[in-house]
């Protein structure tokens, strides 16, 4: 199989998109294996990823929680990442806190249950008790994982980095989901315009739909 300019030029344009300056080298290399006849097709999808929002750390099950909380926004005034959003007044939760961890992951500083006076967030000593969701990895897209680049974004965000998250070759990400706290942290560093690694409630999510 050959490759001719044209080609080689067209391929490196969508590729560079995904991996960067820094993913040139590899990249190239992998293109120029083309020519020799190993196939290297693999894009990112562009179709819209699923999205998901958290309660804050500590949250009680969502009806006990919509039951105790008064809507005080005492836990988005303590956070100091700025993660705590509030409900808009066009939803039926309006006015009780969620973390969206595409914009903003949450660093775990465990803040929200001190101040809530309701108990409708328990209070949390230690980061590995909370279990907002799990993170999932959609290899189709993650830029390690296809070897057009080497990132590991995810793992140096995630506070809990060697355990819920580590590395293999071109620093591709793995989840432990046993030690994972669902902060979305490495959701919102991820340079996946969708985001390759994504974090999915504890008890509703399934890896394809994930990656649907």
């Amino acid at each position: 199989m050959s490759i001719n300019r044209r080609q080689l030029l067209r391929a490196l344009g969508r590729t560079v998109k995904v991996a960067g300056i820094g993913g040139f080298v590899v990249v190239l290399g992998r293109l120029l294996r083309v020519g020799r006849g190993v196939r290297h097709t693999a894009q990112p999808r562009v179709a819209e990823k699923l999205e998901f929002s958290f309660r804050p750390p500590g949250a009680l099950a969502e009806p006990d929680f919509l039951a105790r909380c008064i809507h005080c926004y005492l836990c988005q005034d303590v956070c100091p990442a700025g993660c705590i959003q509030m409900k808009g007044d066009d939803e039926s939760d309006r006015h009780t806190p969620y973390i969206l961890p595409r914009e903003k992951g949450c660093t775990l500083c465990l803040k929200c249950g001190d101040v809530c006076p309701t108990g409708a967030l328990q209070r949390l000593t230690k980061k590995t008790d909370v279990r907002m969701g799990v993170a999932v990895v959609d290899e189709a897209i993650c830029v390690s994982h296809l070897r057009t680049g080497v990132c590991g974004a995810c793992f140096t965000a995630c506070p809990m980095r060697g355990q819920a998250i580590t590395q293999g070759l071109y620093n591709a990400p793995k989840v432990h989901s046993e030690f994972c706290t669902g902060c979305g942290l490495c959701e919102e560093v991820c340079i996946v315009p969708y985001r390759a690694i994504r974090v999915a409630p504890l008890d509703s999510f399934s890896h394809e739909e994930v990656q649907s």
